[in-house]
């Protein structure tokens, strides 16, 4: 759960905000070296790191209780490393390990929908692959009690699942991006900011309107974008440049 893509952008930059890592394990383990490299892959900071750490769990102890959330881990820095097939790969593993991890599922559909291409041949059954996948997700997110292996409290719980459902409403809304359906998509990324005020959907929203030559309206979202709290530098930057690009693209 960490990272997002917006042209250019790692898919997930919020999964570091695609979620939150739980803080610390709280399931069993069958001895105090699996123990030991669960809290390992938690604490991990790079995607190297976090590959390294989920591998050595997976490899080890391949009975453990976290195999689908490190397979997941596993993805997300894939994700993060630019390396989008590796990617999809651990995603659909962690969903072989665990079928309901619906932040596999997640990312697998935003990924899927952020490279296809126009020019892609087999371009209608990927958008068609994403969209299940995030349509599945949003209907088993309300159905997934709070998961044991972590200490999560009831109300990080909920808001790791609106941060999920967002994600999801990303992928739909990508999907509707390469099938130039700006208003669908800009209903779909807007759903998403209902369930969590991610600055990577609010571009998504300005550069949809942009689209469709809103240039006011454009300007407007990547206003809010530059004054996020949530935005990091990086994202303010994006918003910045595109500003610049369609204040220039406005009629004179």
């Amino acid at each position: 759960m960490k990272r997002l893509a917006i042209s250019g952008i790692c898919l997930l930059v919020a999964t570091a905000a695609f979620a939150q890592k739980p803080a610390k394990p709280v399931s069993p383990t069958k001895s105090k070296a699996e123990a030991a490299v669960v809290k390992a892959m938690l604490e991990a900071q790079s995607p190297d790191d976090q590959i390294r750490t989920a591998d050595e769990l997976i490899t080890k102890f391949s009975n453990t209780l976290y195999k689908s959330f490190a397979l997941f881990t596993e993805a997300d820095a894939y994700e993060a490393k630019n390396d989008h097939a590796k990617a999809i790969v651990f995603c659909e593993q962690a969903l072989a390990a665990d079928p309901k991890n619906f932040d596999a599922e997640i990312l697998d559909a935003n990924i899927t929908a952020a490279q296809t291409k126009d020019t892609d041949l087999d371009k209608a059954e990927k958008l068609a692959s994403a969209d299940k996948m995030a349509r599945e997700a949003l209907a088993t997110i309300p159905t997934v009690t709070k998961p044991e292996l972590f200490a999560l409290t009831d109300a990080n719980w909920e808001k790791m699942k609106a941060q999920s459902g967002s994600r999801a409403w990303q992928a739909l809304g990508l999907v509707a991006t390469v099938q130039k359906k700006p208003d669908e998509s800009i209903a779909d990324y807007e759903k998403g900011l209902a369930l969590d005020p991610n600055p990577i959907l609010m571009l998504r929203v300005g550069r949809a309107l942009e689209a469709q030559k809103k240039y006011d309206e454009a300007i407007e979202w990547m206003d809010k974008v530059v004054a996020s709290p949530d935005s990091s530098a990086q994202v303010k930057d994006i918003a910045t440049k595109d500003k610049a690009r369609v204040t220039g693209e406005k009629p004179k």
